[in-house]
């Protein structure tokens, strides 16, 4: 049974497929996420011996993260799954970032933009986050243990603790994750904080070939 692995969230993709016990990524790939996800997984297909047509499985971050990032990798995944079914388990970036973590951090953050943060708390015995919250970044206390992305460190007024998550970090929380998590393809949609943001499938948006 192989595993398609897709993190879009960033400014840089990665992708990666486990066949068996074989694992080959791709992380921090250049370029724009539209112009390299495609070619990215077939390259990644053609080096493990996986037609693409007989994936069966994928793990993605479906936010919260880059808004066009996030649409982009979930509409790759319906137009796979219109190829071969495929299952979903989709990972929220926060808990990913956890998952990176080696000191037992209780808390992580992301810059949201607009003087705003993205952050887990709760988290449960399979590593992920049971609440996700958007809040003001003036909201934020030195109570708890806080983790965020590297490159965001110095973006808030408290001192987080930087980590570096990876492709593989994502296959190790996805591995201790209930299998009731994992849904059908079709009903996989981008997770946004923001609730001035909404999201149609393809199939439902409206055609410029038909707009008057």
């Amino acid at each position: 049974m192989s595993c398609l692995f897709i993190d879009a969230s960033r400014d840089r993709l990665s992708v990666g497929i486990e066949k068996g016990s074989d694992w080959i990524a791709y992380d921090a790939i250049e370029g724009r996420h539209d112009a390299v996800l495609l070619d990215s997984i077939r390259s990644l297909c053609i080096e493990s011996g996986q037609p693409v047509n007989q994936l069966s499985r994928c793990v993605v971050i479906n936010g919260p993260g880059s808004f066009t990032g996030l649409r982009i990798a979930v509409s790759c995944i319906h137009a796979l799954d219109l190829v071969y079914p495929l299952r979903v388990l989709p990972v929220d970036q926060l808990s990913l970032l956890a998952a990176a973590s080696q000191n037992g951090a209780d808390h992580a953050l992301l810059d949201a933009r607009m003087n705003e943060v993205y952050v887990g708390f709760d988290r449960q015995a399979d590593g992920t986050f049971g609440c996700l919250e958007l809040m003001s970044v003036n909201a934020l206390d030195g109570e708890h243990v806080w983790i965020c992305h590297a490159e965001e460190v110095d973006r808030f007024p408290i001192s987080p603790i930087p980590v570096l998550p990876t492709l593989d970090t994502l296959r190790r929380l996805a591995s201790g994750m209930d299998s009731s998590k994992w849904i059908p393809a079709q009903q996989l949609t981008p997770l946004y904080l923001r609730q001035t943001v909404s999201w149609k499938p393809l199939s439902e948006q409206p055609s410029k070939l038909y707009d008057s």
